[in-house]
């Protein structure tokens, strides 16, 4: 008897610890992630040790130091990263990480030779499909089915194009992310499907408020848990308007039966991030205190992180 009930505490425990098991997931536009090799495919010439910002072997290892240290800090599960150049870029972060990440990457048509890549911890997550998806656009999305912590889920990583292009060409981009996204709820309403990327839009802004409105076919399958933060800040600075084009969205299935009873979403920021009051900032650049840490300010390196600040949302289950 005595037996039965200390086995019925230990499973009462168990359950309540299991309740409580975070899972995280990250994404983070790392800004220019080039090697300092010239690439015969596209024109990387400025980020090499002759070409304009005289990118060599020790400002490199600089801004893989840099990286390195905010991911190991934020410590998520899965995190998506944009603006790498090759493999061997997310090899090299890899090797510099503390913590033991995996990573996938797939060589885009990216006309400036950036790619999407995932990093993922591997006792956590398990990849069994990967492929690129067209995107109407020079920059595919990484598509990533798996097992994460023993139950299917659906990583959807990209890049969309910047405000430079067209407005035809952004609109297409998102018309077709948006296609997808449904696409995999419609094949699966059950699937829990993780939508991380740039959207080069704020969330109020046509064309990313269209995946957002409640009532349309996008909208009543998403939610946004970051949309929150972004009445506090952003992730991006431009002319001093803070902006938030790095999101996730996550399926509905994530809270269906109370499967992720609480969530915690944001911007991840840490003081080493952003531009201080020292002696490096001269007076005529101190309207850059507060803005992300770049590795480059008026064509001067400064050893910064990248001009974006990464998003990350945390899931208790």
């Amino acid at each position: 008897m005595k037996k039965t009930v200390l086995y019925a505490i230990l499973l009462c425990v168990t359950f309540a610890s299991m309740a409580q098991v975070p899972v995280s997931f990250a994404f983070y536009n790392v800004e220019n992630l080039y090697d300092t090799i010239p690439s015969p495919f596209y024109d990387d010439s400025e980020y090499t040790p002759s070409g304009q910002y005289e990118w060599n072997t020790a400002r490199y290892g600089a801004k893989i130091t840099n990286i390195a240290r905010v991911i190991d800090d934020m410590g998520v599960d899965v995190i998506a990263l944009a603006e790498v150049e090759n493999e061997t870029v997310v090899r090299d972060l890899v090797t510099v990480l503390s913590t033991d990440y995996c990573y996938i990457h797939r060589t885009s048509s990216d006309r400036r030779g950036m790619d999407v890549a995932l990093l993922y911890k591997g006792d956590r997550f398990f990849p069994e499909q990967i492929r690129l998806v067209p995107s109407g656009s020079s920059r595919e999305f990484l598509y990533v089915r798996g097992t994460l912590c023993g139950e299917r889920c659906d990583l959807l990583a990209f890049h969309l194009p910047s405000r430079w292009n067209s407005r035809g060409v952004r609109h297409r981009a998102m018309a077709t992310l948006c296609r997808f996204a449904d696409s995999l709820v419609r094949a699966d309403t059950a699937a829990r499907i993780v939508l991380m990327g740039d959207f080069n839009s704020d969330p109020s802004e046509p064309p990313f408020r269209t995946l957002l409105a409640r009532g349309s076919l996008y909208g009543d399958h998403y939610r946004h848990p970051i949309e929150e933060s972004f009445r506090m800040g952003g992730s991006y600075a431009y002319r001093g308007r803070w902006q938030l084009p790095d999101n996730i969205l996550l399926s509905e299935a994530f809270f269906a039966r109370e499967r992720c009873r609480y969530m915690k979403a944001g911007v991840f920021i840490r003081d080493y991030m952003l531009v201080g009051y020292d002696s490096t900032v001269r007076s005529e650049n101190a309207k850059w205190v507060g803005y992300p840490k770049r590795s480059f300010r008026a064509g001067r390196f400064v050893d910064g992180y990248s001009d974006h600040l990464p998003v990350f949302v945390i899931l208790y289950r």
